[in-house]
């Protein structure tokens, strides 16, 4: 079975015009745009070229998330394979330090005796600490995609797709894909002594960063998404190793949702609590009895994030059940909860509460930072636009972001920002794949997969379709997992449909019920090697 009406359809759905068909599903690393064609791009080759010839120390600034992180991967895999020891790497401390680069780092790498330093995805803001760099004689490369403001720093070069004298095709790139872009513009002019296209091989780091940072995975990312996990699958990385082995996951199977899942979350997880470098030192691990020991580490401190995070969770819960009434959107927070796991708790209460959500702790400077998510596809740029007056500063995109506020306009933000929400109400569409695809049963299939997956690595811009089964027959609904907390219901042919952190309660199925119309992905699992189509579930109605 081929499925040619979903497949049309779903090119249609995603804008994919008959002469680029081909392109789309079968991407090719020599359509990637010349690196030259990003700004300043020249003279950021240059200024590398010529710190490596005169043995300057070069000191590598990364953002602390899992974008930054395999950034600095890419550019120490450089150096490593040129042979060049006269660099270092400073990830900033989420909590104490923040986003992008501070004047106190600055002071330290001037410490170091840097002559350059170049950011990972961060910098495009940073104008005091340019300038602070700039006076101690060290020039700055920024890499970074984030907005620009209406003025740029003074750094020596500023290479972003997003600059608003860009004319690099591509806009969306991710932090360490411009980085990344950064390594080939070298080694086009200067080679020294490695081996073309040595350099794909850090293209497992750029596809955990496009995977992990929440861009669209079309054009140059769909390119670098799908081979990344292609280098993903065979990376001689020993700390990847370990983290496979300690996960239990089968490389040569490996999936988007493997990253976002699996991966992601233990990078992420260094950062948020307190340990950046630790990440870092994993993924350019060299020795595999070290890279175990940072993968046990990394696992352990991902089990303490999430039990820090678990009582936050409950606390927020019990601080909303006791209100007489709920806003629109959802503001809640405590001085002594951490703004670095904010995102996450926004997360868990926006599934619970159905609204956008905005959380806030205090930074170690006393400042109150916070973290918001949508829901229902509201944009929450937009929403923040609406009430600027009301934060220090915010930023993010339509469906995430953060900011910081005063005490004073907290206690009023869930009151303005509900009001604001009903000014931008049908502004915000949802889920750009609102359409769902009929099928039956019989359909879920080798077939209707092979199908499906043609159009894999899915994520934003790229969202995995959704199938509808009307009226599928229940055989059986059981819990299953240690803690018996994930859903699993057997349909009429054996076909398994689950949802993890879910009872049939989350989607209202009733007890004893024979059949329910039921709105799922379809994926392929391979659970102890056992190869197994089966639906993931997105809703129920019974």
């Amino acid at each position: 079975m081929h499925f040619p009406e979903i497949f049309e359809a779903l090119l249609q759905t995603r804008g994919i015009a008959p002469e680029d068909k081909d392109s789309f599903l079968n991407p090719a690393y020599d359509k990637l745009h010349d690196p030259m064609f990003l700004p300043d791009m020249e003279r950021a080759r240059d200024r590398v070229i010529s710190a490596i010839e005169n043995d300057e120390h070069i000191v590598v600034f990364s953002d602390y998330d899992a974008d930054g992180i395999p950034g600095a991967v890419v550019l120490s895999d450089f150096f490593t394979r040129v042979g060049y020891k006269n660099v270092s790497f400073y990830i900033p401390h989420r909590h104490d330090e923040g986003f992008g680069l501070n004047l106190l780092a600055i002071d330290e790498c001037a410490e170091r005796g840097a002559k350059l330093i170049i950011t990972i995805d961060c910098g495009t803001a940073d104008h005091k600490e340019v300038t602070r760099a700039n006076e101690k004689g060290i020039d700055v490369i920024i890499t970074d995609h984030h907005e620009q403001s209406e003025t740029l720093p003074e750094a020596y070069a500023v290479v972003n797709p997003k600059r608003a004298d860009s004319t690099y095709p591509f806009k969306e790139l991710c932090g360490s894909a411009v980085v990344f872009k950064l390594v080939q513009a070298i080694l086009l002019k200067e080679s020294f002594g490695i081996k073309l296209g040595m350099e794909k091989w850090s293209l497992d780091m750029v596809g955990i960063a496009t995977l992990s940072d929440m861009v669209p995975l079309v054009g140059e990312n769909r390119i670098l998404a799908r081979f990344g996990l292609d280098v993903l699958r065979k990376s001689p990385r020993p700390g990847l190793a370990a983290l496979f082995k300690k996960l239990n996951l089968d490389r040569k199977t490996l999936t988007e949702d493997d990253v976002a899942f699996m991966i992601t979350p233990r990078i992420n997880a260094a950062s948020r609590m307190g340990v950046p470098l630790d990440a870092f030192k994993l993924l350019s691990a060299t020795d595999p009895v070290e890279a175990e020991r940072l993968a046990n580490h990394l696992e352990k401190i991902n089990q303490e994030r999430k039990g820090v995070v678990a009582n936050m969770v409950k606390e927020a819960k019990s601080h909303l059940e006791k209100r007489e009434k709920m806003g629109e959107v959802i503001v809640v927070g405590n001085p002594e909860w951490r703004p670095s796991l904010a995102g996450l708790i926004c997360n868990s209460l926006v599934e619970e509460y159905e609204r956008p959500v905005f959380v806030w702790g205090r930074d170690g400077d006393g400042t109150l930072k916070g973290s918001c998510r949508s829901y229902n596809g509201y944009d929450l740029f937009k929403l923040m636009e609406k009430a600027s007056d009301a934060f220090i500063e915010f930023g993010g995109h339509a469906g995430a972001g953060g900011f910081s506020a005063t005490l004073e306009s907290i206690s009023t933000l869930e009151e303005r920002l509900s009001k604001a929400l009903a000014e931008i109400d049908g502004d915000g569409s949802a889920d750009e794949e609102k359409t769902s695809f009929t099928i039956t049963l019989a359909d879920v299939s080798d077939g209707l997969w092979k199908m499906v997956s043609q159009f894999a690595p899915f994520g934003v811009g790229n969202n995995k379709p959704v199938f509808k089964i009307v009226n599928a027959p229940i055989r059986s609904v059981k819990q299953f997992g240690k803690e018996g907390n994930h859903l699993e219901i057997t349909l009429g042919n054996g076909v398994k449909a689950i949802s993890f952190f879910s009872s049939p309660e989350s989607y209202k199925l009733k007890a004893g019920s024979s059949s329910c119309d039921l709105h799922a992905h379809l994926e392929k699992s391979y659970f102890r090697n056992r190869p197994e189509l089966r639906l993931r579930i997105v809703g129920i109605s019974s």
